[in-house]
């Protein structure tokens, strides 16, 4: 991390987008089974569609203040930006219901890839 001249820490883009990302993983393997429990059905409002698309709109946002920069000025390296679009495709996938793969699976894939990418173009940045 990388620090002022002010004594503060600034938190690097990429290490919120790869906190967003656990998140998303987080939020879509683990509510189906806290939905199930029947003491915990206050949590009902976390499935809410709008929910879920502020966490993929605010990952797509880190992303993109993130990647586009540090691919320009730092490396120029397309893998990282190659595992973000196909995390975002995944999960594009997993929000469609287009396929008969469960929705959990591909969004927590999706989201697995995209904090890869984020890990990755943060280490190619500090490299």
């Amino acid at each position: 991390m990388k620090t002022s001249n002010k004594n503060t820490v600034r938190i690097p883009i990429d290490a919120l987008g790869m906190m967003a990302s656990i998140v998303c993983a987080i939020h879509c393997a683990a509510l189906p089974l806290l939905l199930s429990l029947s003491t915990l059905t206050s949590l009902h409002f976390l499935a809410n569609p709008w929910i879920e698309y502020s966490v993929i709109i605010l990952s797509l946002f880190l992303a993109l203040v993130s990647f586009l920069p540090a691919f320009k000025r730092h490396h120029g390296k397309y893998s990282p930006l190659i595992l973000l679009g196909v995390g975002f495709v995944f999960i594009g996938f997993g929000q469609s219901g287009l396929f008969s793969i469960d929705e959990v699976i591909l969004t927590v894939s999706g989201a697995s890839f995209i904090a890869t990418a984020h890990a990755i173009n943060w280490a190619l940045v500090i490299k």
